[in-house]
């Protein structure tokens, strides 16, 4: 998983939508709302089979490169003041990854593979409500190895 990747599409998101979004389950204190607030809950989900294997020269030398697929699922969480505020700022990131953040997406090589609803995640705090809305989205991406193939020796004579 590409953290950088990740941090300069919540980087790109606040710049589109002009919503700040920080990182999720750290002891850093918190901005005053409203914000929003994301997790990457499941960074490595595993594509089907092994992925794919192919070979390939580059200066003389032998390569094997092996791609394969995976997806994760990034929580976004958005705090506010009230009610409205919560559910203006996570429709606008929602909408980010349906329409406005296509090109950042494509290239890099990404896909949305699922944008789930926006829901009420509000929590009442001892004397007060903590509103919230937020929505999880599931993205895939390709992670690729490369190894340099080692010389093998085909034929030995054992003599006899």
């Amino acid at each position: 998983m590409n953290i950088s990747l990740i941090k300069q599409m919540i980087a790109r998101i606040k710049g589109d939508t002009g919503i700040s979004i920080i990182k999720g389950n750290t002891t850093a204190p918190r901005p005053s709302p409203p914000y929003g607030v994301y997790n990457i809950t499941s960074p490595y989900i595993k594509g089907r089979g092994r992925g794919s294997i192919t070979q390939f020269t580059q200066d003389d030398k032998a390569y094997e490169k092996r791609t394969a697929e995976y997806k994760m699922i990034i929580s976004f969480t958005f705090f506010g003041k009230d009610v409205e505020t919560t559910i203006e700022l996570a429709t606008r990131v929602h909408d980010w990854f349906l329409f406005l953040g296509e090109s950042f997406i494509l290239e890099n090589n990404l896909s949305v593979r699922q944008v789930g609803n926006v829901q009420d995640r509000t929590t009442f705090l001892v004397e007060h409500y903590e509103y919230k809305h937020g929505f999880d989205v599931q993205i895939a991406a390709t992670q690729e190895q490369v190894r340099e193939i080692q010389e093998a020796i085909e034929n030995i004579n054992l003599g006899g």
